[in-house]
């Protein structure tokens, strides 16, 4: 009798485990829902093509292109404001090309020639795009304020003896 008894201790035992663990589990699951319950409702935003049966569709807004390259650069010289930013690209690149045209001249370096030699290329190449398209035309103007503003520095670094 002892070892039934024992049997039937140990069946008692495990469904009384099991009952406890079931209603644990059933607590945690009505705390979830409450959690739930309480947390913000937040309505999706209709998108273009969730339309339902038999409602109007959003009407589609017309995406305006990416102004090209030429029309950026034309911005900087019609806004008035933005006449800042333009001289500090003129000095800087001017800066640059300046240093090329002193190692050029001056100091009669190969490499400072060769760069000289494509950049004056590829500003001819624009130069001459520009008359026949007038999509490079405010490119073409900035690079040739760029040469301009760096023979201009160049010629103020000879004269006042740092390009020496």
């Amino acid at each position: 009798m002892n070892e039934e008894e024992a049997s039937e201790r140990r069946d008692g035992e495990a469904s009384e485990a099991s009952g406890h663990e079931a209603h644990e589990s059933a607590a945690r699951h009505a705390d979830e829902a409450r959690v739930e319950d309480e947390a913000p409702h937040v309505e999706a935003v209709p998108q273009v093509g969730d339309e339902a049966p038999g409602v109007e569709a959003v009407p589609r807004v017309e995406e305006e292109e990416f102004p090209s390259l030429d029309q950026m650069i034309g911005t900087f010289f019609s806004e008035p404001a933005l006449l800042p930013v333009v001289v500090v690209v003129l000095g800087s690149g001017g800066a640059f090309g300046a240093a090329i045209l002193v190692l050029t001249v001056i100091d009669r370096n190969p490499f400072a020639a060769a760069a000289l030699v494509l950049i004056a290329g590829m500003t001819v190449d624009i130069s001459l795009r520009a008359r026949k398209e007038p999509a490079f035309r405010n490119l073409a103007l900035l690079i040739g304020l760029v040469w301009a503003a760096s023979v201009l520095l160049a010629g103020v670094a000879i004269v006042t003896g740092v390009a020496t």
